[in-house]
């Protein structure tokens, strides 16, 4: 294994990790992230270590390029201020296209979350945190608002970015893909035709698709016009919306309890 020592401040390292960071390489913190970034494929390139705060010396003995640095470097480094004494800088994988993806290969009972025109990198981590607990089939973003491997992304989805199956690209590409399959396209919002979640027979149906809009301006027209029911969450107080993240949260394990609970 190789060490390599940082005494003092050095700012040109720093800088050129910076510049790397713009060109199609992200930065990981935390030993939770780091594990999952390596279960979903990626190979770290450098891995610095703050030797005051990080222990698990034994998870990454196998790696090269471990740079022992002082607390002073590694503050410059963070983004967050819960660190556990490591950061690791990776390279981008190539994110499949829709065209990509080998239906065949997908489980019999299709279940795929739909992102569209998400902004927020909290939200969208947040979301793909759930959906690895539900592990669908496929996560596809559409409109994507934001860097899929933003360090807000990484860390409120707690490294589930890198283990969801996702996918990224245009609308009409998503969509006609969707029909080919026959799935189901639900979309999330409310309108005068929107049905409550909880009237809806979601078991009837094998291939299910639920499209999940942006925070501000919800779901794409062409969602609406493209979609087989659009579902509501019912609301009882003084709020008519929730976070996206909840929402998709309540419609996703609903849809769920229903298939568990008839056994389809």
């Amino acid at each position: 294994m190789i060490y390599k020592k940082i005494y003092s401040i050095n700012n040109t390292k720093i800088k050129n990790l910076k510049k790397k960071i713009k060109r199609n390489f992200f930065i990981v913190e935390g030993l939770r992230e780091f594990n999952m970034a390596i279960k979903g494929g990626f190979s770290p390139l450098e891995i610095f270590i703050c030797k005051n705060i990080f222990s698990k010396f034994g998870i990454i003995k196998k790696y090269n390029n471990i740079y022992i640095i002082k607390k002073k470097i590694f503050k410059k480094l963070a983004y967050r201020d819960n660190y556990d004494g490591i950061i690791t800088l990776f390279k981008e994988k190539k994110i499949n296209k829709i065209k990509d993806v080998n239906y065949n290969k997908i489980n019999k009972n299709i279940f795929i979350l739909v992102l569209d025109g998400l902004e927020k990198p909290g939200n969208i981590g947040a979301i793909l945190r759930v959906a690895e607990s539900i592990k669908f089939c496929l996560v596809i973003l559409c409109n994507i608002k934001t860097y899929i491997f933003n360090s807000n992304v990484i860390r409120c989805s707690l490294g589930s970015v890198f283990t969801n199956n996702i996918v990224i690209d245009n609308v009409d590409s998503i969509i006609n893909w969707i029909k080919k399959n026959e799935i189901q396209i639900f979309v999330s919002g409310f309108n005068n035709k929107s049905e409550n979640l909880y009237n809806i027979d979601f078991s009837f149906h094998k291939k299910i698709s639920i499209v999940i809009g942006s925070e501000n301006k919800g779901v794409s027209k062409i969602w609406i016009n493209n979609c087989n029911k659009i579902i509501n969450i019912p609301m009882f107080g003084n709020i008519d919306s929730l976070n996206v993240s909840n929402a998709m949260s309540i419609i996703s394990y609903e849809i769920i309890r229903q298939k568990i609970y008839k056994k389809i």
